[in-house]
């Protein structure tokens, strides 16, 4: 699903207009981005878990030339999905 295609479900949805469901979404992403930056987590009921963690620096190795470098420290944003979703995609079957 694109964005055009999430913001057309949800303003039908809503009975809103595109316009309207555009800016509730993007002020939404939005918190949501500035509690990740304050290193909060956002628990969004019937979805799940997002929050930002630490991941600390390592060392890796280059498999062509095996050199080997450090990679520093950084913040990556982590998502847990509910029971809920869980149970949803595993009553999806796959199609091949």
């Amino acid at each position: 699903m694109t964005n055009l295609e999430l913001i057309a479900a949800l303003a039908k949805r809503l009975n809103w207009t595109q316009r309207q469901t555009t800016e509730m979404l993007e002020v939404t992403v939005a918190v949501i981005g500035e509690s990740l930056q304050a290193e909060d987590s956002v628990n969004i009921s019937g979805l799940g878990l997002f929050e930002a963690k630490k991941k600390g620096e390592r060392i890796s190795v280059n498999p062509t030339t095996k050199q080997r470098f450090l990679v520093p420290p950084k913040i990556v944003v982590a998502f847990k999905p509910t029971q809920i979703v869980k149970d949803r995609l595993k009553k999806i079957t796959v199609n091949e």
